[in-house]
């Protein structure tokens, strides 16, 4: 274990403190879940954001990718009793992941974000400013809407009070956090609850704001059966959209689903995906075969992908495992004539790059 002198915060404190979290997790099994959900809740949301040829790979999905990053830091830094950085890395969360919102609010992220995204010198490459933020958002009629009656711009205000720990507010918002402690990493259930706290309405925030953006992402529909698991659109599954209905009042998610109902572009998308034929059964079985032999052939390789798909099997019926049986077979022929056996990684050094 690194120990340096004369550093109070170091590792082995770190660990001590990791230790009393996790003992306090496992104990107290419902916080455990709800920081699961929250964090199922985040990852998802991420899907809401359309992804086009245009668009694709243009940096206007960065700020959604970089506030997921920032709260599963804050969340790591929790663990470890790290609490004021753990409040800092959740303010930058709520601005980036907010960002995400108002880069794309016009369909034009790919092009807007450009300059912010490449870090440029220049005016239009600073983070803009809370006020600018919320002018834009308020741009959209969904937002405008919603804030009227749930003063969402308030719940943002509410958490002004992260501001504070990153710019140390005295003796409350230092790495003492207000409380009579050691000089250095401890566990504090107070604190770490009050983390949680914030952490879920970070969530929720910039969760609702994704949603009054992209409505069609609250709306329940067997999408798998028009698209199947190559899923080109901008919608959820059932069960993500279950469980964020278990983050957001009743009443709101009321008024979300009222809004999809009647946003124009979303039941536009929405009744050209219903009108498309249901897939077959074959063409199912293409899509998996297409994205396995994407994963064997960018990651694992064919033998470790092997592995994971019959230990899948072992878990199946007859019925199924026949199926998975044939689809590994017809895969180990691609593979075997196209050197895909090995992982990525070895492939390449086999050929000297």
């Amino acid at each position: 274990m690194l120990k340096l002198f004369p550093y109070i915060y170091g590792p082995e404190k770190s660990i001590d403190v990791l230790k009393q979290t996790d003992q306090y997790l496992n104990t107290n099994s419902e916080i455990k879940n709800k920081i699961e959900k929250l964090g199922w809740i985040y990852q998802s949301i991420g899907k809401s954001i359309p992804q086009t040829t245009e668009n694709f790979w243009s940096g206007h999905y960065f700020p959604y990718v970089e506030s997921w990053n920032e709260l599963q830091i804050s969340f790591n830094l929790a663990v470890f009793g790290l609490y004021k950085q753990a409040f800092t890395s959740l303010r930058s969360s709520l601005e980036v992941g907010m960002l995400s919102v108002y880069y794309n609010i016009n369909d034009d992220g790919h092009k807007v974000v450009k300059s912010w995204l490449r870090s440029k010198d220049s005016w239009d490459a600073n983070t803009p400013k809370t006020e600018k933020i919320w002018k834009i958002l308020k741009s959209n009629e969904n937002i405008v809407r919603y804030n009227d009656l749930f003063k969402l711009e308030d719940e943002f205000n509410s958490l002004s009070f992260l501001h504070n720990y990153v710019h140390t507010k005295g003796y409350k918002f230092s790495n003492e956090l207000g409380i009579p402690k050691s000089n250095c990493q401890t566990f504090e259930e107070d604190i770490f609850i009050k983390w949680l706290d914030t952490y879920q309405k970070v969530i929720s925030l910039v969760v609702t704001l994704h949603i009054l953006k992209y409505p069609i992402s609250i709306i329940e529909y067997d999408w798998n059966r028009k698209i199947g698991i190559d899923n080109p659109f901008p919608v959820l599954e059932v069960f993500e959209i279950e469980i964020i209905k278990e983050l957001l009042p009743e009443e709101c998610l009321t008024e979300l689903t009222r809004i999809a109902e009647n946003d124009e572009k979303t039941q536009k998308l929405y009744n050209y995906i219903r009108a498309l034929p249901d897939m077959t059964e074959a063409e199912e079985g293409l899509q998996i075969i297409h994205l396995d032999k994407m994963f064997i052939e960018h990651g694992e390789g064919f033998i470790e992908w092997e592995k994971k798909e019959r230990n899948i099997m072992e878990k199946c019926s007859d019925e199924a495992k026949a199926k998975i049986s044939n689809r590994i077979e017809k895969i180990r022929k691609w593979a075997i004539e196209n050197n895909m056996m090995k992982p990525l990684q070895e492939r390449l050094k086999e050929k000297g790059l």
